[in-house]
């Protein structure tokens, strides 16, 4: 195993820490016990837990945007929407174990300079990405005329509290659920 896929084995052994036990769980000791390695081995691929966890933060976007990508292909306008935002509500297990994680570091990336910028460039990103498609609805006809900057902020903000809720009050803010209010929201556009 090279030292990038050690890197990678730690941070996941991170990720399944942080979304079965939350933040204070994610000690160096039980990271290490959880990735397999010595508590000392992990000193050679993280300069300590700061870093692990802003790599575990990284990581979260990452995955996200990596599956996006590859659902995305060529769908365009609200098909496109329709998409990105499914596979940011946490609706499946692996959306909901990366909702955990980001949930759980949220209170330190406030706080954390490198956190905080990883959580700025991904949400201009998801900003983007998101009135994209809302353009390319209105060019498809599928649109009427809205504010698509205030209806990006509203989807954003309506899919972060899905994540919170979703992590927290899972009977209640379903999958199913999800998925009505984003075509309910999407409909009235």
């Amino acid at each position: 195993m090279d030292h990038d896929e050690r890197r990678r084995s730690i941070t996941a052994a991170t990720w399944r820490l942080i979304a079965a036990k939350g933040i204070d769980a994610a000690n160096m000791r039980d990271i290490a016990t959880e990735a397999g390695y010595t508590n000392g081995a992990l000193s050679h691929y993280f300069a300590g837990k700061d870093e692990i966890l802003r790599t575990a933060f990284e990581h979260v976007f990452e995955a996200t945007n990596r599956r996006i990508d590859e659902a995305l292909g060529e769908t365009t306008g609200f098909d496109a929407l329709r998409i990105f935002c499914r596979e940011v509500m946490p609706t499946t297990d692996e959306t909901l174990l990366e909702a955990r994680i980001a949930v759980s570091l949220w209170q330190r990336a406030m706080y954390d300079e490198h956190m905080d910028g990883t959580n700025h460039r991904s949400l201009v990103s998801w900003r983007a990405r998101m009135a994209e498609f809302l353009e390319q609805a209105r060019v498809e006809g599928d649109a009427g005329d809205f504010d698509v900057d205030l209806a990006v902020e509203m989807l954003l903000n309506m899919m972060m509290g899905m994540q919170i809720l979703g992590v927290l009050t899972p009977d209640q803010t379903t999958a199913d659920r999800q998925f009505e209010m984003l075509d309910r929201f999407i409909a009235q556009l």
